[in-house]
């Protein structure tokens, strides 16, 4: 199999822009759809955990157990380290995760397993994952469901925002410009503008848009048995037209 591709979006290891993200991305249902789970979980493994809100909150809500957070972008580990000193922060990649340890829950939320562009990279951190679940642990993500098209609407007009850094300063921010690669990749342009310098910032992302029926085989192939396939927060069915593919997942 080939060897996994891992790589850093500037915007995640940029400490300036990484100050931002929090004010980019507010509380949401899928944080308390995922909260609910921390708090069933002796102990939690976050991969992807960016600024750490939600293994915070379930801290300050009242679990006492074990809460690690793993994320590639060091940028976004200050940020998290910056808000607790009471769960564990590790720099680690999804597809080369290694703690050597066990978790009752393991979690990758924020879509950020849209940023594993191939099957060697998802079958890698499918099998990462599986090594860090306890016998009967819970494995839970979610992906865009690619029927509805989404990207469609990632244009400027439809998503420039106004938002304000920790200290007060202005912003604004959007994304434009997407483009359908291959079979499975879109690509956009990001975009930051302080409002106070005029300084604007660009970059390029790239997701995987997953189809539904390959992401059952993998999760197959990898050793797990689903139990719960969602399309929204609210634990509806998947159907071509649901924003979400949510996967809760066991070991078998």
């Amino acid at each position: 199999m080939t060897e996994p591709d891992v790589h850093v979006d500037e915007g995640y290891a940029d400490l300036s822009l990484a100050r931002l993200y929090d004010a980019e991305s507010p509380w949401h249902s899928q944080d308390d759809f995922y909260l609910a789970l921390d708090l069933a979980a002796d102990s939690v493994l976050d991969v992807g955990c960016g600024t750490g809100t939600r293994l915070v909150r379930a801290r300050e809500v009242g679990h006492r157990g074990l809460l690690v957070g793993v994320d590639p972008a060091p940028g976004m580990l200050t940020i998290a380290r910056g808000k607790s000193t009471d769960i564990e922060w590790i720099p680690a990649a999804a597809q080369t995760l290694d703690l050597r340890r066990r978790f009752d829950l393991v979690t990758m939320t924020g879509h950020a397993f849209q940023t594993l562009l191939d099957d060697a990279s998802v079958m890698a951190a499918l099998h990462r994952f599986r090594e860090h679940l306890q016998p009967g642990g819970l494995l839970a993500f979610e992906t865009r469901n690619p029927e509805p098209c989404p990207w469609r609407n990632w244009t400027e007009t439809q998503t420039r925002a106004q938002i304000e850094a920790p200290a007060g300063e202005p912003f604004e921010t959007w994304v434009d410009n997407p483009r359908h690669v291959g079979t499975d990749l879109v690509t956009f342009t990001t975009a930051t503008l302080s409002q106070r310098t005029g300084a604007l910032r660009t970059g390029r992302c790239t997701l995987r848009f997953i189809e539904p029926n390959l992401l059952r085989d993998h999760l197959t192939t990898t050793g797990f048995r689903i139990e719960g396939w969602y399309g929204d927060w609210d634990r509806t069915p998947v159907t071509t037209t649901s924003p979400e593919v949510i996967v809760l997942a066991r070991p078998t």
